[in-house]
């Protein structure tokens, strides 16, 4: 029974290596998720959460949740982090990541500037025995062969910006390539966590006086030799509101929609599957919400509440 097992793992092993990281289609409003070098890039504190159900209807599917801020400390520093909550199956990947960036200006006007960003992560990946339907009734090499562990882990990325019209950057995950052994078997199983690679690149091209185009592309690869390349294009009028198209490559065509309404972000996108578990799926939901806290500057005339002392001043 134990010898089943594991051949069965170590093929599911193979076939879901670009799941290790979880995937997202709005990850350009929060470049963050994909360069830590992107870490305090904004003129205002971004408080965003996010959830991800994948190939709704089909069992076992992904689900994703998480929540991230990140702010500027300082003139060229930033800070921030993230917890994240990434479910397949019966396996859960939980944990917090931490990054911090500096960025070096690269001009006398500030129009380029390089962010350089670290992160480092701690995950507990465990299986949930209650979600594993075993042959034999309560077969221990099932339900008493699991671990939960915790594993560490860094980052690294390099983040280009022009003004806030344009980026490019390059970064890299699982740098640690931490193995994992969920399963207390006689022969153990090595599930690396393999090095992901990420490029994204996106500019703004003003049209008119109300419309702006947005696009955005991200090339992933896993030193599994698996590469997968999204492009995205979002028509936006007057800043406010956008909707849009993108295109992951033999995997899902989606179409993305959101609006800014003061302080607050949000987005939806849904993903229709290409490929042929869009046979048994009714494609992947995607929903976030953004509150934009101000530490002064541009941002106070979004937030009235920061300025509410002047109320009191004697010179108004």
């Amino acid at each position: 029974m134990k010898k089943i097992i594991i051949v069965l793992l170590v093929v599911l092993a193979g076939n879901v290596s670009a799941q290790q990281i979880s995937l997202n289609s709005q990850y350009l409003f929060n470049e963050m998720l994909v360069n830590p070098g992107a870490t305090g890039t904004k003129d205002y504190i971004p408080v965003q959460i996010n959830f991800r159900k994948q190939w709704t209807n089909f069992s076992g599917a992904p689900t994703t949740q998480f929540a991230s801020v990140h702010a500027k400390i300082y003139k060229k520093m930033g800070f921030g982090g993230s917890l994240y909550n990434d479910v397949t199956g019966p396996s859960r990947r939980t944990g917090l990541s931490i990054n911090t960036a500096y960025h070096l200006q690269l001009d006398r006007k500030n129009y380029h500037t390089l962010g350089m960003g670290i992160g480092l992560s701690l995950s507990q990946h465990i299986i949930d025995v209650n979600r594993l339907n075993t042959y034999l009734p309560d077969d221990p090499a099932v339900l008493k062969g699991y671990n939960s562990q915790f594993v560490p882990d860094a980052n690294f990325g390099l983040f280009y910006r022009y003004k806030n019209q344009g980026f490019a950057g390059l970064s890299a995950y699982n740098l640690v390539q931490m193995n994992r052994d969920l399963f207390n078997f006689d022969q153990a199983i090595s599930n690396t966590l393999r090095r992901t690679y990420y490029f994204i690149a996106g500019y703004t091209f003003p049209l008119s006086s109300t419309f702006d185009l947005k696009t955005t592309g991200l090339v992933k690869g896993i030193e599994t030799g698996t590469v997968q390349a999204d492009i995205t294009a979002l028509a936006v009028f007057k800043k406010q509101v956008w909707l849009g198209f993108s295109y992951r490559h033999a995997d899902a065509v989606s179409v993305l929609f959101g609006a800014q309404l003061g302080v607050f972000k949000f987005g939806y996108s849904y993903d229709y599957t290409l490929s042929d578990i869009g046979k048994y799926s009714n494609g992947s939901h995607e929903i976030f919400l953004e509150l934009q806290l101000s530490k002064g500057g541009s941002m106070q005339s979004k937030t009235p509440w920061l300025k509410r002392n002047r109320i009191y001043s004697p010179g108004i």
